[in-house]
């Protein structure tokens, strides 16, 4: 922050949303979720999957996907937001409360310690059942520094 003929100036913080799609989730593998069409990438910190750090500071990070064709069969589906210092991950069991194939939408989002030139992705995990799950290209990402 800066003041210009008695004006606050502020750097404009690095910020990012993107779109994300993953079809055919392979079974037990952490699959990192492929994001495309930035709505905005504030400072190009966001290229291909990964956002790297440009300054260390705490960050927010959030994910919308919609799971399409998500098998009632899988045990596990996890999502991760995996960083250089630290993964954070949600787990569901679909086989717990689905009678059948469905779609099914889930969100989180974590506040998380970098540093410069740390990086972040997204990824997914499914587990039982078939290889069928798909991420669908309506979900999104974002992250933003917050201090």
């Amino acid at each position: 922050m800066s003041i210009k003929d008695g004006h606050i100036t502020m750097i404009t913080p690095p910020a990012f949303i993107a779109s994300a799609n993953t079809t055919n989730i392979p079974l037990t593998t952490q699959t990192t979720v492929t994001l495309s069409s930035p709505r905005f990438n504030v400072g190009s910190h966001l290229s291909g999957n990964t956002f790297t750090a440009p300054i260390s500071g705490k960050y927010l990070f959030t994910y919308l996907f919609y799971f399409t064709q998500l098998d009632a069969s899988h045990t596990t589906l996890d999502v991760h937001i995996k960083t250089s210092n630290k993964q954070y991950q949600q787990t569901w069991n679909p086989s717990a409360f689905m009678g059948s194939d469905s779609n099914f939408s889930v969100s989180g989002s974590q506040i998380c310690d970098m540093d410069a030139n740390d990086t972040t992705y997204f990824a997914v995990y499914v587990q039982g059942g078939g290889a069928q799950t798909d991420i669908h290209g309506d979900s999104q990402v974002s992250g933003c520094l917050l201090l």
